[in-house]
C-alpha cells in the first residue's frame, strides 16, 4: 500500500478517476517493474505533480508518470535487461577494399 503525503491539495471526482486510470495503465505498461513499491511511488508522485498542473487526461498522466523510464513504445514484448541486442546478418560480412 502506498502512502502519500498529500498537502495543500485536493482533487475533484474528474481528476480522482483520470489520475486512478492513469495509475493503473502506467504499472501495466511497466510489467514486472511496477511490482517494487519504490517504483509504484515514483509513479504516483509523477501523476500527481501533473495533476496538480491541471492535466485531467489520462493518456498525457500516464505519459508523465513514464518519462524518466526511458520507454518509448510500451506495447513491446518482454525482454531481458543486459542481453546483447542481435547483430544484423550484415554487420558480420567484412567489406571489400
Amino acid at each position: 500500500m502506498i502512502n502519500l503525503a498529500i498537502q495543500d491539495v485536493s482533487f475533484d471526482d474528474e481528476a480522482t478517476r483520470a489520475m486512478g486510470i492513469a495509475f493503473d495503465q502506467t504499472c501495466g505498461s511497466l510489467r514486472r517493474l511496477s511490482c517494487a513499491d519504490k517504483v509504484r511511488e515514483l509513479i504516483a508522485k509523477r501523476i500527481i505533480e501533473a495533476a496538480k498542473n491541471g492535466e485531467r487526461d489520462p493518456v498525457r498522466l500516464r505519459s508523465q508518470a513514464l518519462m524518466g523510464f526511458n520507454i518509448d513504445d510500451v506495447s513491446m514484448p518482454d525482454v531481458s535487461v543486459g542481453r546483447t541486442p542481435p547483430s544484423p546478418a550484415y554487420a558480420a560480412v567484412a567489406h571489400a577494399a
